[in-house]
């Protein structure tokens, strides 16, 4: 048909217009088309009607109709609506599917194109790195072939960037996509080497154009090819200038388009899109190397990698961590503190994970380590699976550990090298401080060795047996104990080997399956009782009578309580000579033995000496014995035989002259107060009699008045535990105790403690009346409660402590309305940024908001009845002064909204109906007295937060409404008042529509209908109250500014969900039974991060001037909580109580 084109046009044209065979001959349609008649696109023309009027010019009137008639022809005849050129020239052999005739040179062409797009499609599913690399080569080639053909290279440009935008346009088969960007990428930069820099140049103005594109997935895809043409920059940068130092621009990427690429991914390091902002972290981190620094728009890459550290975002976190270099001790520290603080636990792993495989042994500071270690053992703790992620730190730790960069390959070799790994891994370790950590990680090492070697599925027997082959210098065992004596080693070699054969023996006690295996490892590691007591006596008599520096002291005092914690491995066959041991260690003066220590050694002579009830009064009577001979002793040293009635007497006897001018060294009067506090703090006495009423007469009152501060404070702590057995005890005490509160600072945190254990369990109004020495009235006396408030806000840490928990404690015990302006001040504590310099305080304050409000409905009642004076306390500069200024007032009035929730209250105080109604009240109230009151947007935000689907009393409800409405009446509609009307009005509307709720259903249940009050079940929600509350007062523990926080991205990670808008129309409601111990799970997990140096490595001290009776609200991270701590130190107040009326009954 398009061979006989000229002869159809022919046929259409009329005579008259019909030129002659010399007019036409030099106008064929091959001279027209070289004329600028036509549009190109591409490798084809599209004639238009528009040019048609050149034509017109050139032919005469006549040929307008030609044309006219051609252009219609054309378009009716092809299928596209194009009409190629080379159909035009020539009715050449080559034709389209279509029917058209195609020219050799638009068949090249389209080669061009269809073997670019044949190389993105078989880039997409590429799986090996060489198959890549053969289409890249492909896809280079091919454009030196378009270099030949006529409108190639144009051709090639222009179906690359079709192919790239196909290629960013869609989220699926990403590694395939990455795969077209990279060999995109290479190709260009290779040409870009040779001079042909049209590829290069198209794809950063695709980066260009498509970097703020709203798509994400293309903005991420742009992040991706920026920082691959930045990285094969580089890389190729690097390598010419190996090859060739001479030359000085190595770069195929100019400068300028350089920085371009860099601008674009730091814009887009802020995009708002998490998944962009990942692909822009990876692509600035592969800028990350020496040469890159020299490089001016790659300065800073670094810098912008460590502030993603702190992403709102956990991915981009997690990223950021998987980037970085890790070259400098600055990036080092900054990924440790990340697996110890992030609030992600897969942020946490991640960081954990990286430093395991990256970061050496010996890299990391000791407290790093053992911070390390804590987390995996408090993921456990948590339940979940730390055992691959420990045993991965444990495999790479031990190499380093023994000196070896890689495992042996022999399995003898092997063998050995994991028979030592465990006790070489010790002395990077640091048991001294880190107790438990290091024990639980020296159990799970040498369980790692086990099965590394194979000895997992049998017997442990087997497994000590290759330990004793293998025996390395510090290994101790039934035949070399004495090495410990005889072979010279210093202080911290003897406590590392001590330390790894209790972690040894307690591994074997714990895997033993059987009775015979442990019987076989008890022999092979242990020697006899008497050989071992034999071994304590003399090590202490050698090591802890020398005069040595705290340091070494300290060494050799662990390795001494090591030692005595191996005892409990024993059977009690040779009871006799322990009990010579103990008494001859604890009576020999010589010994510079610790509290700690004599603690340990009570404890351990009451568990394996005299282990049952009633061989209290026994233990009690040896003790005595024991403390007599100490004091004789100190009264007459060279005496061979105790006097006749000496027994437990300090004090002067006054049936013997000769004692009358005796005096006894301060050192025996603190080892006596120390056995007998040790003694009273096993918790095997309760109640009084003729030898304990001896040990408090002639013992605890004469240390009362002792020099040494250290010896008072066990002497009022003693005294203290005994009040708590007898009332006639703590009567006659509670005035000493008072007068000493006032007299020594460094004794008050004792006597509080004491003060508030009496309180518990003898009453508040009992012990009330002692203190106020008041026996004849019968009002309580509020005195002692001023007293603890007084130190409150004491300068000293351990003081304003000690203040706070008792009172929390009290509270917890008995709740009184006449306390409401002491609640007011530990809430504001609790709020305070000046807590949080004090961890266990700031523990305290947290775990104790939430257990108060969720114990009973009185107790919302009187946090109901705190509001007004807590705000009071906020406005009064003069009673909070540097203070006021830092304290987030909009936290504290979302915390008594939260706190006085229902949906805290269980069983019967749920049924009373809620709270609520009466803080509104109170609310309104101070809204009404002073409608310009600087709380009054706090006050309007508590009233929109508060939920009244619950409330059922309809009159109570009208009275709100008015009073609501008689509020909104003092605002003017003014801009600054505009909120406060809002929100008035929409806590208004909120309980009409109750009402009008309420209404309905009454009217239903007239006729029948039995549905609940209820809309909705009060047990569940979407998240807890008590979880807002935990949430909003820890929120405040990481806001060193109070009321204006800071908005960086730190604080936006933290901040909890509360200031969401609450959508009470449709809520939605999900079953959760046990959120409160989820809730303070979270709580201990936060204030794990927060305590770091000053609370885990003062664990111990941290109660040091509190009996062991009362539990303390911080507990060890891994021991799981049944129970609040503060609960259950009330529940065990009860018990006491219980237990000492049924034995005045029994009198």
């Amino acid at each position: 048909m398009n061979a006989n084109v000229g002869e159809v046009i022919r046929s259409m044209i009329p005579s008259a217009w019909k030129p002659t065979a010399a007019r036409v001959k030099p106008f064929k349609l091959a001279h027209i088309g070289r004329l600028d008649n036509f549009r190109q696109t591409g490798s084809s023309m599209d004639i238009t009607v528009g040019r048609v009027e050149h034509c017109c010019v050139i032919c005469g009137v006549w040929m307008f109709r030609l044309v006219a008639l051609l252009v219609v022809f054309c378009r009716s005849v092809c299928v596209c609506g194009v009409v190629y050129l080379e159909d035009l020239m020539t009715s050449g052999p080559y034709f389209s599917p279509a029917g058209r005739p195609i020219s050799r040179q638009d068949t090249e062409r389209e080669r061009v194109k269809n073997v670019l797009q044949e190389s993105f499609q078989r880039a997409l599913g590429v799986k090996s790195c060489a198959d890549l690399c053969d289409i890249t080569r492909r896809l280079k080639q091919l454009y030196f072939d378009a270099l030949n053909i006529p409108g190639g290279i144009e051709r090639y440009l222009a179906a690359l960037r079709f192919a790239l935008e196909l290629t960013c346009g869609k989220s699926n088969e990403k590694e395939g996509r990455i795969n077209c960007l990279k060999m995109s990428a290479h190709v260009a930069l290779a040409l870009s080497q040779e001079g042909m820099h049209e590829p290069l140049q198209l794809l950063v103005d695709f980066c260009v154009d498509m970097n703020d594109l709203c798509i994400t997935v293309t903005r991420s895809y742009v992040c991706a090819l920026a920082g691959l043409l930045l990285n094969l920059n580089k890389l190729i940068s690097n390598r010419l200038r190996e090859q060739n130092p001479r030359k000085t621009d190595y770069s195929p990427l100019s400068k300028e388009l350089s920085k371009t690429l860099f601008a674009i991914l730091s814009k887009r390091l802020l995009d708002v899109n998490f998944l962009v902002r990942s692909e822009a972290l990876k692509a600035v981190a592969t800028l990350q190397d020496e040469q890159s620094k020299v490089d001016s728009y790659q300065t800073n890459s670094p810098k912008l990698l460590i502030s993603h550290l702190n992403d709102v975002s956990c991915e981009c976190r997690i990223v950021t961590l998987k980037k970085l270099l890790l070259s400098s001790k600055e990036e080092v520290d900054l990924v440790v503190n990340m697996a110890l603080s992030d609030s992600e636990e897969r942020v946490r792993r991640a960081a954990t994970v990286r430093i395991i495989k990256d970061v050496d042994l010996k890299a990391l500071s000791i407290k790093q380590r053992m911070d390390l270690v804590q987390g995996l053992m408090n993921m456990n703790a948590r339940g979940q699976n730390h055992t691959v992620i420990l045993n991965d730190l444990l495999r790479e730790w031990l190499k380093t550990a023994c000196g070896i960069e890689a495992l042996p390959d022999s399995g003898e070799e092997l063998c050995s090298f994991y028979c030592i790994a465990t006790s070489h891994l010790l002395r990077f370790l640091e048991p001294l401080t880190q107790e438990k950590v290091s024990h639980d990680l020296m159990v799970h090492s040498l369980q790692y060795c086990r099965e590394k070697m194979g000895f997992g599925s049998i017997e442990v027997q087997d497994f000590v047996k290759a330990l004793n082959r293998h025996v390395e210098d510090i290994s101790l065992h039934r035949h070399n104990c004495n090495k410990l004596i005889e072979e010279g080693w210093t202080a911290l070699e003897q406590a590392n080997a001590v330390f790894y054969w209790r972690c040894l023996l307690d591994f074997c006690k714990s895997k033993c399956m059987t009775d015979a295996d442990w019987s076989e490892c008890h022999y092979r590691l242990l020697p006899t009782m008497r050989t071992f007591c034999e071994l304590i006596q003399n090590y202490m008599a050698i090591v802890l009578s020398s005069d040595e520096t705290e340091a070494l002291f300290a060494l050799k005092n662990f390795t001494v309580m090591q030692l005595l914690k191996i005892i409990s491995l024993f059977d009690q066959g040779d009871s006799r000579t322990w009990q010579t041991s103990c008494e001859n260690v604890l009576s020999n003066m010589q010994l510079r033995l610790t509290e700690a220590l004599v603690n340990e050694l009570v404890q351990q002579m009451y568990t394996h000496l005299w282990p049952l009830p009633e061989q209290n009064d026994e233990a009690l009577s040896n003790l005595c014995d024991l403390t007599s001979s100490i004091v004789h002793k100190a009264l007459f040293p060279n005496a061979t035989m105790m006097a006749a009635n000496q027994t437990i007497a300090i004090a002067r006897n006054e049936t013997a002259a000769e004692f009358e001018n005796g005096e006894i060294d301060d050192d025996a009067i603190y080892r006596c107060i120390m056995i007998v506090s040790a003694m009273l703090k096993t918790n095997r006495y309760r109640r009084m009699n003729a030898l304990l009423h001896g040990v408090l007469e002639n013992i605890i009152e004469g240390s009362v008045v002792a020099a040494d501060i250290n010896c008072r404070i066990l002497a009022f702590e003693a005294m203290g535990i005994l009040a708590m057995y007898d009332r006639r005890v703590a009567f006659e005490k509670t005035i000493l105790i008072k007068e000493t509160l006032k007299i020594d600072q460094r004794l008050r945190p004792t006597m509080l403690n004491i003060l508030c254990n009496m309180v518990l369990l003898h009453g508040y109004p009992m012990v009330s009346r002692w203190f106020g020495a008041g026996l004849d009235t019968t009002t309580p006396n509020d005195e002692l409660l001023h007293v603890f408030a007084e130190y409150i806000d004491s300068m000293d840490p351990d003081t304003t402590f000690a203040a706070c928990e008792c009172l929390c404690k009290m509270f917890l015990k008995e709740a009184n309305v006449a306390w409401i302006g002491v609640l007011s001040r530990l809430l504001l504590k609790a709020f305070d940024p000046a807590t949080n310099n004090i961890p266990k305080l700031k523990a305290c304050l947290v775990t104790f908001i939430p257990v108060f409000a969720e114990w009973s409905r009185e107790h919302q009642m009187l946090l109901v009845e705190a509001f007004p004076g807590t705000f009071d306390t906020l406005r009064s500069d003069e009673q909070f002064v540097g203070s006021l200024s830092r304290i987030n007032v909009a936290a504290v009035g979302s915390c008594f909204v939260h706190a006085t929730s229902s949906q805290l209250l269980k069983g019967a105080d749920k049924q009373k109906g809620s709270v609520h109604p009466f803080l509104c009240q109170k609310i309104l109230a101070a809204l009404s007295d002073d409608p310009e009151d600087d709380y009054a947007p706090v006050y309007c935000k508590m009233l929109s937060d508060i939920d009244a689907n619950d409330w059922t009393d309809i009159t109570q409800i009208n009275a709100l409404i008015t009073d609501t409405d008689d509020v909104i009446d003092l605002y003017s509609d003014t801009e600054e008042t505009r909120g406060y009307i809002r929100s008035l009005g929409s806590f208004s509307k909120k309980l009409r529509k109750r009402i009008a709720s309420l209404e309905a259903l009454i009217s239903t249940r007239k006729h029948g209908d039995s549905e609940s009050v209820d809309e909705h079940d009060d047990d569940d929600d979407d998240e807890s109250e008590i979880l807002k509350i935990s949430k909003l007062v820890l929120r405040e523990s990481n806001k060193a500014n109070g009321c204006k926080p800071k908005a960086n991205k730190q604080s936006k990670r933290k901040m909890c969900t509360d200031s969401k808008p609450k959508n009470s129309a449709k809520p939605r409601f999900t079953k959760s039974k046990t959120v409160p111990r989820d809730m303070k799970a979270l709580l201990q997990e936060d204030i794990d991060q927060n305590r770091n140096d000053q609370f885990s490595s003062d664990n111990d001290v941290v109660f040091k001037n509190e009996p062991k009776l009362i539990a303390v609200t911080p507990v060890t991270p891994g021991i799981q909580r049944q129970r609040p701590v503060l609960a259950r130190t009330v529940k065990t107040a009860q018990k006491f109580l219980k237990d000492e009326d049924s034995s005045d009954e029994e009198k």
